[in-house]
């Protein structure tokens, strides 16, 4: 039983492990850092695929005694309408993600107590890198509001080009955030504009603050 529970211990701690993206950053030994302008925005996929799971069974009897069955499991695919709109809408409102971030994130880190004075254009000793993996369009329940829901990851590289940092996060939906229509985010600019810096801002502001506290 003893040696059970030690490899129990050892295999929680192996996957917490693995799973974890933050590393210990010493903001001591940062004496400059700026952002990469060049941040990657993932394009939304065409389908999506659903986390329940369906089974098909077929059986047959061998005798009167003894049952022969056949299970399949899958997760049906269903095409991703609702983003590839919010998608759209950006495209043809000529809103890039990418610039909104960047002006939000230098926004902050030059406002920032603990970083505006090591916050610069070019030229530093550490550069941040961001990427947004996805963002899709989110539905309030029982209405016909809604908001954007953004995944921004976060690395830091050194001058040997080292990550010494990686975080991820996202915004939290509070319901105060549900302003605008889903037909108003689709179809007027200046709501998208507005619901995408809202969604943006938060997620920035949770980056930045968990790099302080690392």
């Amino acid at each position: 039983m003893k040696h059970l529970n030690l490899t129990f211990l050892v295999f929680i701690i192996t996957f917490f492990s693995a799973c974890s993206f933050k590393q210990p950053l010493n903001l001591n030994e940062i004496n400059s850092i700026s952002l990469n302008k060049n941040i990657v925005v993932s394009g939304i996929p065409q389908t999506y695929q659903t986390p329940i799971s369906v089974g098909i069974g077929v059986g047959g009897m061998v005798s009167s005694h003894v049952g022969v069955g056949i299970n399949t499991f899958f997760n049906p695919r269903f095409s991703n309408n609702e983003d590839l709109r919010l998608q759209d809408s950006f495209y043809k409102n000529g809103i890039q993600i990418a610039s909104l971030i960047e002006n939000e994130f230098t926004f902050q880190m030059k406002n920032d107590e603990l970083f505006k004075n090591r916050f610069v254009s070019f030229g530093s000793d550490y550069v941040i890198y961001l990427f947004v993996p996805k963002y899709s369009l989110q539905n309030a329940t029982f209405s016909s509001k809604a908001q954007i829901k953004m995944t921004i990851e976060l690395k830091v590289l050194d001058e040997n080009n080292k990550i010494i940092y990686e975080d991820k996060k996202d915004n939290i939906l509070f319901s105060e955030d549900f302003i605008f229509d889903e037909i108003q985010i689709l179809q007027s600019k200046e709501a998208l504009e507005k619901a995408s810096n809202l969604a943006i801002r938060q997620v920035v502001t949770r980056l930045i603050l968990q790099m302080k506290k690392n």
